[in-house]
């Protein structure tokens, strides 16, 4: 039995013989061919704190999961809930005006503010959305989660933001916990116009667009009939509404596009399993853009938590809404 040492040498140096006088190069010698088809022994010692017993193997893969429990609830406490994403998607709207191609729209949605959702958090949040230089802001809800002595900061917050198109609200579930009344007088007080069942028009030059906004449909508050109220069916139209649920309603076919919150994308989605908590079908639409019968959805996730102060796949977002002409119109 050869050594692997003899093993090297006789391959390299039967190699470097080939490679230099390839026309002179001779077979290997029995002996180099008899090394090279047999087995050698390699001796390698295991160092002793290398050889574990399952014991110790299965007290480390323990050590190990605390680490990474650790790490990911860290990320998702202190970190996630305040890594603001800017997010930009274009919409086609059919008919759209030739003055509102391009029309950017800057949503913000459930702010919470809260114990947990801070005045520094609303005041950086009312700051990155005013930098966005949007033509018009949509607030979809949720401004306090459930103490109503929350609801005057929130406003004077919101009451910085302003758009050349306006800053538009409409209220969500949270608050009607809180005070509808109170909410809707505070944001109106902050110059914010507040679309509760009611509709407006937007113009740009000569051009129109519908916006419509509804109150909470799951406390029953929504009114179409009143909301709808001399909306031209065949002209574009928005819909600030803060369930996405009534995407599936009768009452919205034929809007161009709703805006939505209510899902903060899940909050806490879990790898292979998702949003652990669903509210049978509240969260049909959980996050983004989808579309039905014609009629655009954007959800957004929101920026505040409720519940336990913890994002997990589901960062906190800042959306903008581009609405654009259709190809056949361009």
């Amino acid at each position: 039995m050869c050594s692997p040492v003899q093993a090297v040498r006789i391959i390299f140096f039967s190699s470097s013989r080939s490679s230099r006088f390839l026309a002179a190069a001779r077979p290997l010698s029995l002996a180099e061919n008899s090394c090279l088809t047999r087995p050698f022994k390699l001796n390698v010692t295991i160092p002793p704190a290398m050889v574990w017993t399952r014991r110790e193997f299965m007290r480390g893969l323990a050590a190990a999961g605390l680490v990474g429990v650790s790490a990911t609830s860290t990320y998702a406490s202190l970190v996630e809930p305040r890594a603001y994403e800017l997010t930009e998607t274009d919409i086609p709207i059919r008919d759209l005006p030739p003055a509102f191609d391009g029309f950017r729209i800057a949503q913000v949605s459930d702010l919470h503010h809260s114990l947990i959702v801070p005045h520094a958090d609303v005041e950086r949040i009312v700051r990155l959305t005013q930098s966005l230089n949007a033509d018009m802001i949509a607030l979809t809800g949720d401004y306090t989660t459930a103490r109503a002595s929350y609801v005057e900061p929130c406003a004077e917050l919101l009451g910085r933001l302003s758009a050349p198109a306006g800053v538009w609200a409409v209220l969500g579930n949270h608050d009607h916990y809180t005070d509808p009344e109170l909410t809707a007088r505070a944001l109106t007080r902050a110059r914010i116009n507040v679309l509760n069942n009611a509709n407006t028009t937007i113009t740009r030059g000569n051009d129109a667009l519908q916006l419509v906004g509804i109150d909470d449909w799951s406390w029953g508050k929504s009114d179409f009939a009143r909301a709808l109220r001399g909306v031209d069916a065949h002209r574009p139209s928005l819909l600030l509404s803060h369930q996405p649920i009534v995407l599936d309603l009768p009452q919205t076919e034929g809007i161009s596009l709703i805006l939505s919150g209510h899902t903060h994308g899940g909050q806490l989605r879990l790898p292979l399993v998702g949003a652990p908590v669903r509210f049978v079908n509240e969260f049909k639409y959980l996050r983004g853009h989808y579309q039905r019968n014609g009629t655009h959805l954007y959800v957004s996730r929101g920026t505040g938590t409720v519940g336990l102060p913890i994002r997990f796949g589901a960062r906190p977002e800042i959306a903008v809404l581009r609405l654009r002409r259709t190809p056949e119109q361009s």
